[in-house]
């Protein structure tokens, strides 16, 4: 290619040489084996796109493949020259920087245009927006090939966000959304200036935001039997996307704190329990349960599987050894340890049956909790054992001499982890604890399973109601939009983020 713009650019001043297409061929096409079939191959799948478009759109696809053409030979003109503009200049570093750009470039952009135009028709040319089961039915029988029947979405909005909460009392979602509006608009401003660091409209911010938990739970919930603010059961009044906000929201704000915990707990370095207590305590136990379990129950046993069961108090001298020999007595570290391999082991799923089977046999009796209180700390406590992994990383990733010079400087372990250690730990690993959010927000879908009814759970159930029966592509597609919405809006503010700490710098 370098040959190639270099005769280009004596041809095009009129200096002395000329543009050698056998050597062009040469270097481009003909270099190795596997390069001249891979451009054969990228040629040939180009042609099929090409032509398959040309019948399907012929209109929009030569206007695509003119201004294709017309921007190859304007970056390949302003290369040759060494005057690039700001366009040309991306476009070669981009998109046309070697013969499989060029037509990889293409190929994409037609099947973008393909896609694009499959997807508007579907969506919005031959589709139906009438909320009447029969009117939407006449006006998609028209068309051979029927769009989307976006009227089961539109008669299911308010199922759609809020389920079975009480209509009448809707103004208490109102009234919590504004709230958080109120504060999110000034906080944008006033978090992003340095002028407000030590402020006291920034600390009004923060206490308001502190308190804005209790504020929903009083909303949500209520307070009483009678006014204005009566009690709600949640496992009946939370459904559809109010249930997915709401655990998504408790997941993050709860298995922070926790998360954090952990991390720092793994990699406590507190010698708690000295050695000869362990033995101490693990011998003569042993020796008893020796006596009382396995003697009796290798005479009892049948077969190998019974006598190695038998032999289960052999465990703890073993797991003595290993606790001494790797934690050394740190039982902080091996409790945060066991924590979260366990819970990293096993799917959300499984974490959240056993929150609805098992947890209430280990209550009172007579005691009860409901079934969303003990999903939304499922989530909690699974979300907190990645969550301390990612935190644990930015940990490790503190050089030591930041440790020293805290040590130096006479603070003790709480405000050198608060100030130093800390904040330079979640600035290196802010991707991934956004990602460790936005995974959290999808997996909320996985509470219906035992029972509750969330933002897909609903879209389950419209496609079940008579009126719109069979209707399930809409539905889907509406969330999946609201998902991706409320994700990219993370994303990007993790960004912002990251951009605004430098991380990523030197």
């Amino acid at each position: 290619m370098a040959t190639h713009i270099q005769n280009l650019q004596t041809f095009l001043r009129g200096d002395t040489g000329r543009f050698s297409w056998r050597q062009f061929v040469r270097e481009q096409l003909l270099s190795s084996w596997w390069k001249t079939l891979w451009l054969l191959l990228l040629a040939y799948v180009t042609f099929r796109v090409v032509a398959g478009q040309l019948a399907a759109a012929p209109v929009t696809t030569g206007i695509i493949l003119l201004a294709w053409f017309v921007l190859v030979g304007i970056t390949a003109i302003s290369g040759a020259l060494n005057r690039h503009t700001s366009l040309t200049f991306w476009l070669s570093k981009n998109l046309f920087s070697s013969i499989t750009g060029v037509l990889i470039s293409l190929v994409i952009v037609l099947l973008l245009l393909a896609g694009v135009r499959g997807f508007i028709g579907w969506a919005f040319v031959r589709a139906s927006f009438s909320t009447d089961p029969e009117v939407a039915k006449q006006e998609l029988s028209q068309w051979e090939n029927p769009g989307a029947n976006w009227g089961a979405v539109i008669d299911n909005l308010r199922n759609l966000f809020v389920f079975r909460f009480p209509q009448e009392q809707d103004w208490r979602l109102w009234l919590l959304v504004l709230w958080n509006v109120l504060l999110f608009v000034p906080s944008t401003f006033v978090y992003s200036r340095e002028v407000y660091r030590r402020s006291r409209l920034r600390r009004t911010l923060t206490i308001l935001w502190l308190i804005t938990p209790f504020i929903a739970y009083v909303l949500l919930v209520g307070v009483g039997s009678s006014g204005p603010l009566v009690r709600l059961n949640p496992d009946i009044a939370w459904g559809g996307f109010l249930l997915t906000v709401i655990a998504a929201a408790f997941g993050i704000i709860a298995s922070f704190p926790l998360g954090v915990m952990l991390a720092l707990g793994r990699r406590s370095q507190i010698r708690g329990v000295p050695g000869w207590l362990v033995w101490l305590v693990v011998v003569p136990l042993t020796l008893y349960l020796l006596v009382t379990q396995t003697i009796p129950g290798l005479r009892s046993a049948v077969g190998l599987g019974q006598q190695l069961i038998a032999l289960w108090p052999l465990l703890l001298p073993i797991s003595a050894f290993l606790f001494m020999r790797y934690y050394r007595g740190n039982v902080v570290a091996l409790l945060s340890t066991l924590y979260i391999e366990v819970v990293r082991g096993v799917p959300l799923i499984t974490v959240l049956f056993m929150s609805i089977i098992l947890f209430p046999i280990f209550l009172p009796p007579g005691m009860e909790v409901l079934s969303t209180w003990r999903v939304l700390a499922a989530v909690a406590f699974f979300a907190a054992a990645y969550l301390a992994e990612n935190i644990r990383g930015g940990l490790q990733s503190i050089p030591k001499g930041q440790y020293e010079a805290a040590d130096a400087l006479g603070l003790g372990t709480a405000r050198k982890y608060r100030l130093i250690i800390m904040p330079q730990a979640l600035r290196a690993v802010i991707p991934a604890i956004v990602g460790q959010f936005i995974g959290l927000f999808k997996d909320t879908t996985l509470v219906e399973t035992v029972g509750l009814i969330e933002f897909l759970g609903v879209a389950n159930l419209i496609s079940a109601q008579t009126d719109w029966l069979g209707v399930r592509r809409e539905p889907y597609v509406f969330i999946a939009l609201v998902y991706f919405i409320i994700n990219f809006m993370m994303a990007t503010y993790s960004r912002r983020l990251e951009r605004r700490l430098g991380v990523g710098e030197r």
